[in-house]
């Protein structure tokens, strides 16, 4: 039987004749068909060529997919080291202050100052990175992570163990200005392969931190808490190893002797660093010290008010310096200020309720350490899940409105936390509330990165990392301040003496205050959807039949409305 020739509706032949100008017969035939020569090849793409083009193409800085996963995957743990530390240090708060008879500020310390460095550093080691090499500081910083790790495990009493936690610190900031960096100069073109490799590496921070409880919380309850530690470093001895193979060399620089390198650091801001690291050093410590010495105490104000003007110093300086830290004209561009401002105060309110939901199921409910792991068990499924489905709606679905739902969930976990008390049953309050609140932290940190990593530009990729995580890391230094003070006054009040369980209803209500700040910030933001791919947004206008056409905007991710 012949073949039924299609069908052209004659208004699409009509429009194809009035196009058409032939100058003879023959080209009175052929010029229709050639007119619609591009749309046919369109029609005729086979749908696995279509999810093909619109996925986006495989960075050719890989060699294949499994090297492209495999460095995905080293991204996402270095974003992940020292949200995991945090993590280890809540998990053993209890075995390692009977063992090495560590006070209430002390045990706070052990995350406080792996935090208070990570974040003194992470912006000189963000441009370092740039300068001398991003693939090679990495492996340095895995390298040394690992084996102070193991130092960590023989401490003896609590000034090695805190010392050595801060190292710890520093090195955990070195792995993460070069992963985003790589990450950032790798995937430039827009695409849903692009959104799935910015999810994965979003979940670092929060699914580090679930992952640091569990997986320590085992090691702990099976031997002790320094097996804990030893564990971490045979897992970053391996994946030093893998790094080796997984990390590809995608620099700022061409290819050149090491020496030559060097010249580069002529253009490094020395001042800025020294500013950075004393003043966000002292301010920390002051915030962190207030708990337990008091917030009267001359020291505590000194380091506070010293900490402060060093900052403020380190702002007018970037504003003189060729080269500067922290490029202050991106804090310009309003979105890019409220998405900080938004994700460092809702990764605030995370993980101090995180902190203080651990410590609740230790001391209140006199959990091992195996079963508070258990009990937080679902707050790494949830990661994993929301992260997948984050990677596929940021290209759909408004940006804006996932920062909102975000600080939403973040509310409404925080509020059950509040509610909460010591015969509550898990899967009424506690359940819901970790499911929530990781989702917060998830959908907040898929856009936040994808947006950052826009700011900059490919030379300055690594230095955008620095600059989120960097704000990132002091936020949570200074909400342990605050939630330990919190914590520390309430106890020794009538009320708190009588009652065990209103200081930690008055942290969870301190983590609700911040979460809260997040939703009213969170209105005031304007992106669009992220990560379309070009031939996407040309194909869904071309079919746009509305009187309006959506146009997105890659570069700075904000919709504009035309009126047809």
């Amino acid at each position: 039987m012949a073949a039924i020739p299609e069908q052209v509706p004659l208004e699409q032949t009509a429009v194809k004749m009035e196009n058409a100008t032939p100058k003879s017969s023959e080209n009175l035939e052929t010029s229709p068909t050639a007119a619609s020569d591009e749309e046919e090849q369109q029609h005729d793409l086979s749908r696995l060529e279509r999810i093909t083009t619109h996925f986006g193409d495989r960075p050719e800085c890989f060699k294949n997919t499994f090297q492209e996963v495999s460095f995905v995957f080293q991204a996402t743990v270095a974003t992940a080291t020292t949200s995991f530390l945090s993590g280890v240090g809540m998990i053993i708060t209890v075995p390692v202050s009977r063992d090495l008879g560590m006070t209430q500020g002390e045990i706070a310390w052990i995350s406080a100052s792996t935090s208070l460095v990570a974040g003194a550093f992470q912006l000189s080691l963000g441009q370092l990175a740039d300068l001398l090499g991003r693939k090679a500081m990495f492996l340095v910083g895995m390298a040394l992570f690992s084996a102070f790790s193991l130092l960590v495990a023989f401490s003896q009493n609590p000034f090695w163990m805190l010392i050595v936690c801060g190292i710890l610190g520093l090195f955990s900031a070195m792995v993460v200005p070069p992963a985003i960096g790589v990450l950032g100069a790798a995937y430039t073109n827009p695409s849903k392969r692009k959104n799935l490799a910015f999810s994965a590496f979003g979940a670092g921070n929060p699914l580090g931190f679930v992952f640091g409880i569990i997986l320590c919380g085992i090691a702990t309850q099976l031997s002790s808490w320094r097996t804990a530690y030893i564990v971490l470093c045979i897992i970053w001895a391996i994946l030093t190893v893998h790094a080796v193979w997984a990390v590809p060399n995608v620099e700022n620089f061409d290819r050149a002797p090491f020496r030559e390198r060097l010249a580069s650091l002529k253009q490094f801001d020395y001042v800025g660093t020294i500013l950075t690291i004393f003043g966000t050093g002292m301010f920390t410590a002051g915030l962190t010290l207030g708990p337990d010495d008091g917030w009267a105490k001359a020291h505590v104000i000194a380091l506070i008010v010293v900490g402060i003007a060093l900052l403020v110093v380190f702002i007018m300086w970037e504003k003189i310096f060729p080269t500067p830290l922290m490029p202050l004209y991106i804090w310009k561009d309003r979105n890019f200020s409220l998405i900080i401002a938004v994700i460092v105060l809702g990764t605030m309110g995370f993980t101090a309720s995180g902190f203080w939901v651990a410590f609740f199921l230790q001391e209140i409910k006199q959990y091992s350490t195996l079963m508070v792991a258990v009990h937080l068990l679902p707050m790494a499924i949830a990661g994993v899940t929301w992260n997948v489905i984050a990677g596929h709606i940021l290209h759909r679905v408004n940006n804006t409105v996932i920062m909102i739902c975000a600080s939403v969930c973040y509310l409404a976990a925080n509020l059950l936390f509040s509610f909460m008390k010591p015969d509550t049953n898990y899967w009424a309050m506690m359940f819901p509330a970790l499911i929530l609140n990781v989702a917060g932290a998830d959908f907040q940190f898929n856009v936040a990165n994808m947006y950052v990593m826009q700011s900059l530009p490919k030379h300055q990729q690594s230095l955008a990392g620095g600059i989120f995580n960097m704000v990132v890391r002091l936020g949570n230094t200074a909400i342990m301040g605050i939630s330990t003070a919190v914590f520390s006054s309430v106890e020794l009040t009538a009320e708190g003496m009588a009652d065990p369980m209103v200081k930690y209803t008055r942290t969870f209500q301190v983590s609700l205050a911040f979460s809260a700040a997040t939703v009213l910030l969170s209105i005031f933001i304007r992106v669009g959807t992220q990560g379309n791919h070009p031939k996407e947004i040309q194909e869904n206008k071309n079919q746009s039949e509305t009187p309006t056409a959506a146009v997105v905007s890659i570069d700075d991710g904000e919709v504009e409305e035309k009126k047809a």
